[in-house]
């Protein structure tokens, strides 16, 4: 009789039955989410969702260079990782406006965040010259096409970022739920912390007033108190006219304004506006949004606003 038991176990195991439906061993086990099979877009979005997925997968960073994501050609090997990525996150065409044509065919299975209402983007500020309340001296649009894709600028809009887009894996993967879930709560608390860390650092810079290349700061404004007076231009691709530049210097000049720095950025003609600073007769100071120099991963989005608060802060204080 015990040679039948051991004879039909061994039977049964063979042909997959299990003799122990409820044991736990038998419970349905997590789909592996192989490497790269969630994509991103930009490294802050691709730290977050990092920090998310670690210990389960590898995202992927599609746009991992020195470049503006307003302008760029994508290359084949972007291509082909979009095409493989089961999940794809990204701002949106507000912000990464090249990826859309390459994500309209698939976008089933992209994470548009623009999209999401419980984000609060602010609409896209059209001008490029400002009063000193920091108010723009155009109408504003509250069109979705013409919001400001810079979230990430404000750590707290961060925290809204991590809701959407965990519940996004979790319904692509209920079986790393209990996994997602704590991964979200500790980043929330390191995202906490940043804030709070950073205001710290910017408290004496608070009411503190300065010149962009190009308006992408009004997030970093609302989060830590400070304003941008005036931008170079409307347009990153459209250098600024001979008048523009002659009504701000007229205006630095008879004291109508008072920033204390001109910002360029990283992925913009830092010399042109080194020159533009040199006619303001301001000091200058240069801002990296994207974290050029800083290895992607799960702390990559912490380092990437501390070194732009170091930055900030040395160009106010002219160093």
């Amino acid at each position: 009789m015990q040679k039948i038991s051991v004879l039909m176990a061994i039977l049964l195991a063979i042909f997959g039955v299990d003799l122990f439906p409820n044991s736990p061993a038998s419970e349905a086990q997590p789909i592996i989410i192989e490497a790269f099979e969630i994509a991103t877009s930009i490294k802050p979005i691709h730290s977050l969702v990092c920090a998310l997925t670690l210990g389960i997968t590898q995202p992927k960073l599609l746009l991992n260079a020195n470049f503006s994501p307003h302008q760029f050609q994508i290359t084949p090997s972007q291509a082909m990782a979009i095409q493989r990525a089961k999940v794809i996150i990204w701002i949106g065409p507000v912000y990464e406006k090249p990826l859309e044509q390459y994500l309209q065919k698939i976008d089933a299975k992209a994470l548009t965040l623009q999209n999401d209402p419980r984000i609060r983007f602010k609409p896209l500020r059209h001008g490029a010259f400002w009063d000193n309340t920091g108010r723009c001296d155009h109408g504003q649009t509250t069109k979705q096409i013409n919001l400001d894709g810079h979230i990430w600028l404000d750590p707290t809009i961060m925290l809204q970022v991590v809701d959407v887009v965990v519940e996004h894996l979790i319904a692509q993967y209920p079986g790393h739920k209990p996994k997602l879930e704590a991964n979200a709560t500790a980043y929330r608390e390191r995202l906490k912390k940043l804030s709070q860390e950073l205001r710290q650092q910017m408290a004496p810079y608070k009411g503190k007033t300065y010149i962009m290349q190009h308006d992408g700061n009004q997030y970093f404004d609302a989060a830590f108190g400070t304003e941008t007076i005036a931008t170079i231009s409307i347009d990153p691709a459209i250098p600024p006219g001979a008048g523009h530049m002659l009504k701000l210097r007229q205006a630095v000049l008879r004291g109508k304004i008072h920033p204390q720095c001109l910002f360029s950025e990283q992925q913009m003609d830092g010399a042109l506006a080194k020159n533009y600073a040199d006619t303001l007769q301001i000091s200058f100071g240069s801002l990296d949004y994207l974290g050029a120099d800083i290895q992607p991963g799960e702390a990559a989005y912490e380092q990437i606003m501390q070194a732009y608060v170091n930055s900030f802060i040395q160009g106010i204080a002219g160093k």
